[in-house]
């Protein structure tokens, strides 16, 4: 019935206007539903091509009859990956994702609701027609229920039975991304999640590679160009920097030199977890239980988030987050033994450059909430580094690095089975899927460019309709509190201080409208606030992610595949993607805004004005 209902929609937001939603590479024209021609469709259909021998893609015939296992497929970036798999290779033999149920909706019921029903698939829905979209859907993907934080992967025995036998490449992208995620809850994800799916792929007698995705910031506070390499166990960025990092973020020369142990720090998390789940269990009086309770769990939330903060900065990671990825790197390095194994590292994923369509996105990411806060007049800059760069990569071009590392791990895998070298104990391959050193972005030029667009295309007021002025300025602050200063004043700050001030001297002396209003003014602060606590390590990182071998991997390609599977790190044209692509993109589909991609465009005058801007700004405020 999911199927059939977003079927129906398709149908009718065809009548309603047909919308660009790809790009065939080959004959560089767009690809439109409704009204696109049938030489042009059958252009990009691989099964068309192969069938009459035609099909010289490497990639496509490596991916032609295997059976695939991801995780994370409710997640934006694996949810491209699966169309773009199912759009390139539609005679894959089938794909197993592993879903965890979600309150009543079953791993099948979120596939069809959370994945299937999206637009992301419209092209793959217009190729195959509504039933036969459906018959396809249903023969190509097998929603299989599991849990990546329990050992074995929550699979059932049939389940793990079919898998195991049949499986040839596992591509594991789920991962909990909240930078202040609790202590025990990221290691068991990001750290144990990796480990299990790695003794799962293990127990898969057909494999040919696993494909695990980390993040280009667990580079964490290293300074300058980084070569890609795999975390060992032993490995602590605070030892390179020969200190450690306190929970301010300084040296601390007390310190023992002792390096990273991925699962001592595993057991203190799970320690601590269960120390304290203790203490909230003690007696208490029954008429405090049910405050005491919510009282507790939150204490225990912040302990355990205060105590992952306090981790990863004493061994030179930022956050909770890409320390316990750097652990999943450093278990498989120390695991992995005959298993052959890529590790792509992409950066700031954001809106899609070509495919499935122009700006396609899902949510809203970390350069997003910037974006969104200034196009609103609640922020006139950001904290940051003035000279730094804001590593972001178009989601596509992630997903080709995907494809392409996978098909060349796998196809050396299968070259050294046929030559009888089954020696597997080599280095883990690491491809850093990120702009910072082929083509950085500067952080100034990034808020020029959406400032400039806000300027050209302004939000609108939700009540009154009237356009959303944005701060003639854009600033790059160097102190996070001048950074806090300023947002506070933009919340009328003064106004919310004063009147704050008078009702506690004299009760009543506000109306309750007035106290609405500064209470929505502490929240929005507060929220703001928060946000440059969290993406401050990010908007003035220091470290720059070499990208050697991606490089060498595009190099090696065919050249149908550089065509089918581009990666456009160089030649990205930072203005183009951000005010054409990405932030109508982020406005039409993540914000339901009315605006298309390519409805404000900036003249060549304009770029060069946004560049010679950044370069003698004086908005830098120290």
């Amino acid at each position: 019935r999911a199927f059939a209902s977003a079927a129906a929609r398709h149908d009718r937001s065809r009548r309603r206007s047909p919308r660009g939603i790809g790009t065939d590479k080959r004959q560089t024209n767009r690809v439109r539903i409704g009204t696109c021609e049938v030489p042009c469709r059958v252009s990009s259909i691989a099964a068309c091509t192969a069938g009459v021998g035609g099909d010289t893609s490497v990639v496509r015939s490596f991916l032609r009859d295997r059976t695939i296992v991801l995780t994370g497929s409710t997640g934006f970036l694996a949810k491209v990956f699966l169309e773009k798999l199912l759009w390139e290779q539609p005679d894959v033999r089938c794909v197993y994702l592993i879903i965890s149920p979600r309150g009543t909706n079953d791993a099948r019921v979120r596939l069809e609701k959370e994945i299937i029903a999206l637009p992301l698939f419209d092209r793959l829905r217009e190729r195959h027609g509504g039933k036969g979209f459906d018959a396809f859907i249903q023969a190509k993907l097998v929603p299989v229920p599991g849990d990546l934080g329990v050992d074995g992967v929550g699979l059932s025995p049939s389940d793990f039975e079919k898998i195991t036998e049949t499986a040839e490449i596992v591509v594991h992208s789920a991962a909990s991304t909240k930078f202040n995620e609790r202590f025990d809850v990221a290691v068991n994800v990001n750290a144990l999640g990796p480990k299990r799916m790695l003794d799962l792929a293990k127990q898969c007698g057909k494999l040919k590679v696993m494909v695990h995705v980390s993040t280009a910031f667990v580079n964490g506070l290293r300074v300058g160009d980084q070569a890609e390499t795999a975390f060992r166990v032993g490995d602590s960025i605070a030892n390179e920097l020969s200190c450690r990092i306190d929970s301010f973020g300084k040296k601390d020369a007390d310190d023992d030199d002792a390096g990273l142990d991925p699962y001592a720090e595993i057991d203190l998390a799970f320690s601590a977890a269960r120390d304290e789940n203790n203490l909230a269990a003690s007696p208490q009086s029954s008429s405090h239980v049910e405050t005491s309770s919510k009282e507790s769990r939150k204490d225990l939330t912040q302990r355990l988030v205060a105590l992952g903060t306090a981790r990863a900065k004493r061994f030179g990671w930022q956050d909770t987050y890409v320390f316990t990825k750097a652990m999943g790197e450093q278990i498989l390095s120390h695991e992995k033994h005959q298993v052959p194994i890529v590790i792509v590292r992409p950066s700031i994923v954001e809106g899609a450059l070509h495919e499935p369509f122009p700006g396609w996105i899902e949510g809203v990411r970390m350069a997003d909430p910037l974006i969104l806060a200034y196009g609103k007049g609640l922020i006139s800059g950001f904290v940051g580094d003035e000279k730094g760069v804001l590593d972001i990569v178009p989601v596509d071009s992630v997903v080709n690095v995907m494809l392409a590392a996978l098909v060349k791990e796998g196809s050396k895998e299968s070259s050294k089975e046929s030559s009888g070298d089954t020696d597997r104990s080599s280095k883990i391959p690491v491809y850093h899927a990120a702009t910072s050193t082929m083509n950085p972005l500067n952080f100034c030029v990034f808020l020029q460019i959406v400032k400039l667009y806000f300027v050209g295309a302004p939000l609108l007021e939700k009540k009154s309709g009237a356009p959303i002025i944005p701060p003639r300025n854009v600033s790059v602050f160097k102190s996070r509190k001048l950074f806090e200063l300023d947002t506070w004043l933009r919340q009328d700050g003064a106004r919310v201080t004063g009147t704050s001030l008078l009702e506690k001297i004299k009760p009543g002396s506000i109306t309750n409208a007035q106290n609405r209003k500064n209470q929505i003014a502490k929240k929005t602060w507060t929220q703001l606030r928060d946000m440059g606590q969290l993406y401050e390590p990010y908007t003035a990182y220091a470290a720059r992610f070499g990208s050697a071998n991606v490089k060498e991997l595009r190099d090696a390609m065919a050249d149908e595949d550089r065509e089918l599977f581009p990666f456009e790190f160089e030649t990205l044209d930072w203005q183009k993607y951000l005010s054409e692509i990405h932030i109508p993109g982020l406005l039409k589909h993540a914000l339901r805004v009315g605006v298309v991609p390519g409805d404000v465009k900036l003249t060549n005058t304009t770029q060069k004005a946004v560049l010679e801007e950044s370069k003698t700004s004086d908005d830098v405020m120290s």
